[in-house]
């Protein structure tokens, strides 16, 4: 059997683990020759489930490696294996690398210079606003931006890298042909135009959460650091940052709100030693081998308003914020205008797509 039959057929058991497989693979010396090994000599390795070398005995007698080849085939999934020189190097040297990835798009050269951005799927608009500007500017620089296609903060940071023009890689932690969440089975495609979605797990594997720590460790390995943004304390995120710290990344939080639920975890993050970071300027310098010119950090500034807003649109735009929302009180007392000419301002702003109201009246600004 060549290599990447044998591959397949050692992911289409589910009973290796990645500890396994790298065991496995640092004894026998490539998947062919564990595929052909006895049952004993499986065994014999550490972290091998007694249940495995029957699995693996089954899948190869009902030929789902053959399939699942035709299967990739068919959908324009390609297969990456750890010997390719296509196989990202910093994701090579961490302790249990996949022996095989699944590929939607294509892996590149460029994409040694990545960070992963993760964080709640319940994220606030503070969240996402964030993740986007990060990931934006990140996307601008040729830094590819990894995430895990999850809602919220990831998804936001794929979206916003490809809006800046980048690459983004997105690690998903079910298979290629059963997107979890489903709502993001057709931006797959979008992120395959630049980049890759990737996953280890067989097509047709179901997003189930035992899958999700597993997933984190190929995150962080893709990335030179990891940013995280809006996380609990017993949020996969956290997972992901020790992940990171245990593969010799870097590790940055942002700070939220002191008494929000998804501050903790950052907060915990940088009581602990992560970076704490305002802007993304933060994280270039902790990590000199980006190695941007000294004036790549762009300065923080007032937005500047767009053209062709109303003398009333022109007072209340540049007033709200894009993570924190004001009510229609505040934003009186801060311009002083009328309670009629601030709700027709807001709904003239909402109709032209440069604020966005949410629930409750309140308020933040879309930048142009």
């Amino acid at each position: 059997m060549d290599e990447l039959h044998a591959k397949l057929a050692l992911v289409a058991a589910r009973k290796f683990t990645p500890t396994a497989l790298a065991g496995l693979y640092a004894r026998f010396g490539s998947a062919a020759a564990i595929v052909g090994s006895t049952p004993d000599q499986l065994a014999s390795v550490p972290g091998v489930n007694r249940e495995a070398p029957n699995a693996l005995s089954e899948v190869i007698r009902a030929g789902e490696h053959e399939r699942e080849m035709a299967k990739a085939a068919e959908h324009g999934i390609t297969f990456v294996q750890i010997e390719d020189p296509a196989y990202p190097e910093a994701l090579k040297r961490i302790a249990d690398p996949p022996l095989l990835l699944y590929v939607k798009g294509t892996l590149q050269r460029q994409d040694t210079l990545a960070l992963a951005i993760v964080g709640s799927r319940n994220a606030t608009v503070y969240g996402t606003s964030q993740a986007s500007r990060f990931a934006r500017d990140f996307g601008t620089r040729g830094i590819t931006v990894v995430s895990g296609l999850a809602r919220g903060i990831d998804t936001a940071a794929h979206r916003a890298a490809l809006e800046g023009g980048g690459r983004t890689l997105a690690v998903v932690g079910s298979g290629l042909m059963d997107i979890y969440p489903p709502e993001n089975a057709r931006f797959v495609d979008e992120i395959a135009a630049s980049g890759a979605a990737i996953s280890e797990f067989p097509l047709y594997t179901p997003g189930v959460a035992r899958n999700f720590p597993q997933r984190n460790r190929i995150i962080a390995g893709l990335a030179l650091g990891v940013l995280v943004i809006e996380a609990g304390l017993k949020s996969g995120s956290l997972i992901t940052a020790r992940l990171a710290v245990e593969q010799g990344r870097e590790v940055f939080a942002l700070p939220g709100k002191v008494d929000h639920d998804l501050s903790q975890g950052a907060h915990k993050l940088i009581k602990e030693g992560a970076a704490l970071v305002e802007g993304p300027e933060d994280v270039y310098a902790g990590l000199p081998l980006l190695n941007l010119p000294a004036d790549a950090a762009p300065e923080k500034a007032r937005p500047t308003s767009p053209q062709g807003l109303s003398p009333v649109e022109a007072q209340i735009w540049p007033r709200l914020k894009p993570s924190d929302p004001l009510g229609i009180d505040e934003i009186i007392d801060q311009t002083g205008l009328a309670p009629a000419q601030v709700t027709t301002g807001l709904l003239t702003l909402e109709m032209k797509r440069l604020a966005k109201a949410l629930p409750g009246k309140r308020y933040v600004r879309l930048d142009v």
